[in-house]
Formats: structure tokens, sequence, C-alpha cells
């Protein structure tokens, strides 16, 4: 049966929507920087603190073919709360990775997180045509890791002690969903909206 069109619906999900970044966005997200908790479950590299020019540079620059960036706004109030890019495109092989951060403490574990990655999914398989999107977790990020099987998302394997944090070696986890596993879990409904 074939998908009808989504129209609106393609960035909507039910709690979220994911929006192009707006100009008044970038001080909120290197605001987010700030906290270094948050950017140690983000970021496998050394965290430290942006400015506004920074974000800019990094996430205002859209390479649909490379990288495509979010901004995750709530329906509610359309108030931004996080981000998410979709990265890692490859193509010719159909698939693509992704990073998201629900950015203030208050907004995470909200639900905000799960419901922007099932619309990513949504746009990755439906308009980007991808057949495999892929994800890395650090393993001292056991919440992450938890949500994204709750998902559908698929353990692969481990790189091993790949983060460094406080003197210790940390292994980060890599997970992926397919397409076929997606359409066959969350398809219907998503057609159901239409």
């Amino acid at each position: 049966m074939p998908v009808p069109f989504l129209g609106n619906e393609l960035l909507r999900g039910e709690r979220v929507r994911l929006a192009r970044l707006l100009d008044s966005d970038y001080a909120l997200l290197a605001r987010w920087t700030e906290d270094m908790e948050n950017q140690r479950l983000l970021r496998r590299s050394m965290v430290y603190p942006s400015d506004e020019r920074d974000m800019r540079d990094w996430l205002g620059k859209v390479d649909e073919y490379q990288f495509i960036p979010f901004g995750i706004r709530t329906l509610a109030d359309d108030r931004l709360v996080g981000m998410l890019a979709i990265k890692d495109i490859f193509w010719q092989a159909r698939h693509c990775s992704f990073f998201i951060n629900i950015g203030d403490p208050a907004d995470q574990g909200q639900g905000y997180g799960s419901d922007a990655v099932k619309v990513m999914l949504k746009y990755a398989f439906w308009e980007m045509n991808m057949n495999r999107v892929g994800l890395e977790v650090m393993a001292y990020n056991e919440g992450a890791r938890r949500t994204y099987e709750k998902i559908g998302f698929t353990p692969e394997g481990t790189l091993r002690q790949y983060v460094y944090r406080d003197g210790v070696y940390y292994d980060v986890h890599m997970m992926s969903l397919l397409r076929a596993e997606w359409d066959a879990r969350y398809a219907d409904a998503s057609r159901r909206k239409c």
C-alpha cells in the first residue's frame, strides 16, 4: 500500500515538531552548552561551552548531502526544547546517523526526545528514502540506551573504551533501526494521522 502524502504532518509528532533553526535560537543553543553534564552525554570529545557564533557556524549551514540540523519545538507553545541533526548521510547505501539533545534539564524526561526521534525516523525513511538509521550512545548514558531500545533500535556492537571521562575509558554502543523494522512498528499509525 503506498504511503499517503503527509503534507504538514511530515515533521510533526504528538508533542513536538522538527523545524529549521531560527536566528533567535542560537543564543539558547549556546547557553545549553554550559551544562557540562548534558554535554558529556552528547559529545564523545572534550566538552566546553560554545558561543552563539560557534553554534551558528556549526548548525547554520544545512548541507542536505551530509548534515541536516533541526530545532525541536513543542506543539503546545512552539518553544525550542532541543536540537537534532541527521548526519553521516550515505546516499548510495541509503543510511545515515543522528544525534539529539534536549537542552534544559527541566525538559528532559518529558517525552520530547522520543517524539522527536520518531519524527526524524519518519522523515529519514519516507522523505530521504533511507534504509538504515544508526546512532552511538555512551555506555554511561543508560537512560538514552533504554529509550532507543523502546523506540525499536537494535544494539549492533560496541566501540570498546572509546570515550575518556574523569580518568576512565567508557564503551560506546552502536545501534540502528532498519526501514522494514520501522514500517512494521510505526507505519500504520503514521498513515492513520494523514
